[in-house]
């Protein structure tokens, strides 16, 4: 369903495009949650190593990601670029799921475990860039793209919560344990992947590609990368929020577990994603009314101050570690939406000075930093290593490694988010300037028409 120049998406329309969200964002954060802890504790893997594997993984996608946006930018067929590379992509990412969440068998080695890890990482860019890409092509305003990908955030966060919600339901009804949870959500994701991308890809217009491109690839990416003084004013906060998300995340079930004496840390994390369904429509209300450097900024502040108070509730109440945790993760979810829908802003700026639409490749850079940044989750673990940190069941750590947990846990993201905060002041690309930029690319595409239409 390929038109020449789609009408806006009806709300049923925008739902159904958004629906791939759920699934994929579901690859994002909980591997980062769960797999870490579930091959430490159930595949005899060594808390460091896992670590240096998920490392590992994070480094190579520095280059692949901008490799696969340029691909998916140059590629032309009949039903368009990003649908090809979205449906392609599906069967990839569901062996990759069923590998890495279900698969490796007991004691599997770390070479089985690091290429479930990298496939899993691999498959799941080239779908969440073609995604990525077609959301941001479906509508040229400033504020209709942060409705679409608020759209897109508000399902994610549905598929996340539901799906980080299964390992707790397992475990608290009974019908198995922790690695019962993590097989259930790697099934849950197996299934929901192609009926969601079906569903969007029948459902939804892709605006045709333009004339074929020059290829584009790391070394290009990078050249962007250097030339763009808004695209590295988004990638530097991409960056840090990836940082938070990942540290804060690797390291909850642990800190739940070690230190806050909560028998089912898993159940707090799921407060805590719930959250972002009010986080969701808010802050996409607050990018639309007040720009979305400014909202993303004050969600910062707000996300960063609300971490450093979860180690503040008494150890073991679970009531109040619950409340503390749902006000953090209101805001957890606006770095996501609003990075995204700022970058494809971004796209409009390269799209006017060299005349080419590299959405995918910009794309690709936004999860290259993001990915980098939710590598620190790993990493902590290897520091956590260092001061002699066992996160085995039942293991007694000291003092020291136990304060080493708490800090990395809340204290160094808590700084993390300030810092992201105060990066994002006198960001120059906001409506208004964005405006300027879509009149002048209309300009010169409609003079370029009528000049092939004079010519014929």
């Amino acid at each position: 369903m390929t038109s020449s120049s789609p009408a806006p998406l009806s709300g049923l329309r925008l739902a159904a495009f958004a629906l791939p969200g759920a699934p994929l964002l579901a690859l994002s954060v909980p591997p980062i949650v769960f797999l870490p802890p579930y091959y430490i504790q159930h595949l005899g893997l060594e808390a460091g190593l896992v670590g240096a594997l998920f490392l590992v993984a994070r480094a190579f996608d520095i280059f692949l990601n901008p490799t696969i946006g340029g691909l998916q930018d140059r590629t032309r067929t009949a039903i368009g670029r990003r649908k090809t590379w979205l449906l392609g992509a599906t069967p990839l990412v569901m062996f990759a799921v069923w590998l890495a969440f279900i698969g490796l068998p007991p004691q599997a080695g770390a070479i089985l475990a690091g290429f479930a890890i990298l496939s899993l990482y691999s498959s799941f860019a080239c779908a969440m860039i073609a995604h990525l890409g077609w959301a941001g092509e479906l509508e040229p305003d400033y504020n209709a793209r942060t409705k679409v990908l608020g759209a897109v955030q508000l399902a994610s966060q549905l598929g996340q919560v539901f799906v980080m919600a299964l390992p707790a339901l397992v475990e608290l009804s009974g019908l198995g344990t922790f690695a019962d949870g993590v097989h259930v959500m790697g099934w849950t994701i197996i299934i929901a992947l192609p009926v969601c991308i079906g569903i969007s890809v029948w459902s939804t217009p892709e605006r045709p590609a333009p004339a074929a491109q020059a290829r584009l690839g790391f070394t290009s990416a990078m050249k962007a990368l250097g030339d763009n003084e808004p695209l590295r004013r988004i990638l530097i906060p991409d960056f840090f929020l990836g940082a938070t998300q990942g540290i804060a995340g690797a390291l909850f079930i642990l800190y739940g577990s070690h230190v806050a004496d909560l028998s089912n840390p898993a159940a707090f994390l799921l407060v805590y994603f719930s959250a972002g369904l009010v986080g969701a429509p808010l802050f996409t209300w607050l990018g639309r009314r007040y720009g979305k450097h400014k909202a993303l900024g004050w969600a910062c502040l707000w996300w960063g101050a609300a971490l450093g108070v979860v180690p503040l509730m008494p150890h073991g109440d679970g009531t109040l570690t619950a409340i503390a945790m749902a006000i953090a993760g209101v805001p957890a979810v606006a770095g996501t939406m609003l990075l995204r829908s700022m970058m494809a802003d971004v796209a409009d700026e390269d799209e006017l000075r060299t005349g080419q639409q590299r959405s995918g490749l910009f794309f690709g850079l936004l999860l290259t930093t993001g990915k980098v940044g939710l590598a620190m989750g790993p990493a902590s673990l290897i520091v956590l290593s260092l001061f002699g940190f066992s996160g085995a069941e039942g293991a007694q750590n000291s003092e020291t490694a136990l304060l080493a947990l708490t800090a990395m846990f809340a204290f160094v993201p808590m700084m993390i988010n300030f810092a992201t905060a105060w990066s994002l002041r006198n960001y120059p690309l906001d409506a208004a300037r964005q405006a300027e930029l879509r009149a002048a690319i209309e300009a010169r595409n409609a003079a370029a028409a009528e000049k092939a239409q004079a010519a014929s």
